[in-house]
Formats: C-alpha cells, sequence, structure tokens
C-alpha cells in the first residue's frame, strides 16, 4: 500500500511482484484495537500519507510480507522522525509504536497513545516496556520498534541494541524487517525542518521463531541486523530508480 506524487495505483510499478491488481481485494487486517481507534488511526494515515505524496512522493513494496493475522514485532533502520509515519503508511494493519517518553508531553502524549504509541525510557526498554510490548504482541497487535535505538547520525545502519534479541525470544512472533530510504534526506536530525524529498520503504519476509530456535543472542541480533540491511538496500535502489539514478 503505497502513494507518490503522481497519480498512479496504491503500490509501486516499479515491483510487480509485490504489486496487487487494481481490482485485487486485500485482506482484511487483523482487529487489535476499538472501533474508534481504528477510525481515527484510518483518518490520521490517511492524512499523513496525502501529506507524504504531496511533500516528495513515497512508495512502498513487501507489504504483503506482513502477516494478516496475530502480534507480529516490525523492525527497521532509524533515520529521522519521518520512519514511524512512513511504516505506518506501507501496511493495512494498524501499527503499535514505542517511543521515548520525553515525547509524552502535554497535548502531544495523548496524540501519541492515540495512534498506538506507548512509553519507554530514554535509556533502554526497561522491564514496563517490555511487559507492555508482549501484552500488545499477546493481543495480536504489531509493534514497531527501531532496534538502533536512535535516528542515524549518517544515514547507515547502524549496530543493533542487544535486548532486541531477547525481546524476541520471549514473543515468539514473526519478525518482519523493513528497509526506508529517503527520510534521512527529508529530514535528517541535524536539520530543524523536513524538506520535500522522495521516500522509499521495502518490507521483508519475515523471520519465523523457529528461524531463530538454537541461535544465542548474537546470533539473533545479527540476523535481524542482516535482514534489515537488506531491505534497505532494496528501498535505496527503488530510490534510485525514482531519482533518476
Amino acid at each position: 500500500m503505497s502513494a507518490d506524487a503522481a497519480p498512479e495505483p496504491a503500490s509501486s510499478p516499479a515491483d510487480p511482484a509485490s504489486t496487487p491488481s487494481r481490482r485485487e481485494r486485500r485482506p482484511a487486517a487483523t482487529v487489535d484495537r476499538p472501533l474508534a481507534s481504528r477510525i481515527w488511526y484510518r483518518f490520521v494515515k490517511a492524512v499523513v500519507s496525502t501529506w507524504f505524496a504531496a511533500f516528495g512522493g513515497w512508495r512502498s513494496t513487501g507489504w504483503r510480507n506482513m502477516p494478516e493475522t496475530g502480534g507480529a514485532v516490525l523492525v527497521s533502520n532509524h533515520l529521522s522522525f519521518l520512519d514511524v509515519f512512513i511504516l505506518g503508511m506501507g501496511v493495512r494493519r494498524p501499527l503499535n509504536y514505542v517511543a521515548r517518553s520525553t515525547l509524552f508531553l502535554p497535548g502531544l502524549a495523548f496524540f501519541i497513545r492515540s495512534v498506538g504509541g506507548f512509553p519507554i525510557q530514554r535509556e533502554g526498554m526497561g522491564a514496563s516496556g517490555m511487559k507492555e510490548t508482549l501484552r500488545r504482541l499477546r493481543d495480536g497487535g504489531v509493534v514497531t520498534l527501531f532496534p538502533e535505538g536512535t535516528r542515524s547520525e549518517d544515514g547507515e545502519l547502524g549496530e543493533l541494541k542487544p535486548g532486541i534479541a531477547l525481546l524476541v525470544s520471549r514473543a515468539g512472533v514473526p519478525v518482519v524487517p523493513a528497509g526506508i530510504a529517503g527520510t534521512f534526506g527529508a529530514w535528517p536530525r541535524h536539520r530543524l525542518f523536513p524538506r520535500p524529498h522522495p521516500i522509499r520503504v521495502h518490507y521483508g519476509p519475515p523471520i519465523m521463531p523457529a528461524d531463530l530456535e538454537g541461535l544465542d543472542p548474537r546470533a539473533v541480533t545479527a540476523l535481524i541486523h542482516d535482514r534489515i540491511a537488506e531491505c534497505v538496500e532494496i528501498a535505496r535502489q527503488g530510490l534510485a530508480r525514482d531519482l533518476g539514478g
């Protein structure tokens, strides 16, 4: 599911293997929150998608790799404040978001919670963050994590925090890797305001719990890092095509 600055079908024609036909109906999303919350989420998503389409264009590929039902962890590289929005626009299911507790300011906290966000400490997830993440996964939700722990300084994928291995081992749900390209050009951490720039996101095949059996934490972290890197490369290749490279 995607949008672009030019009028075209909802997904990218440059990736036919990942693009459903216009007449094909997409599967129903998992219901993991009340109806009013789903309606609000869809409204916010529609507004943000329109803004991104006008602000430089965006495309997503591989959205079929997101499981249709059940809990899942969505992991991605982290380039910009825009990443959380682009990840949510690219899939049909509503996402839950892990956000730094310092962002939960009066007024802003209500909005973050209303679209599925919940706080963790800046230093790490901690016991309360882990508990809430596992609860939402047990309820059948999709929880979005940026395992680098912070936005990239140079646009490259950095090392992952070791806590991601513990979380996915406890969760026992599919881990869907994703790669984002273009948000660093649109709004890197050293810029005060965003600027127009095309954006790409690619969702890779899920890492199933069986794939992690017998692996030690370092191997689990390395596997997740490699899968994210593969998705980042696909997203970059798509972005290069969009830019005429």
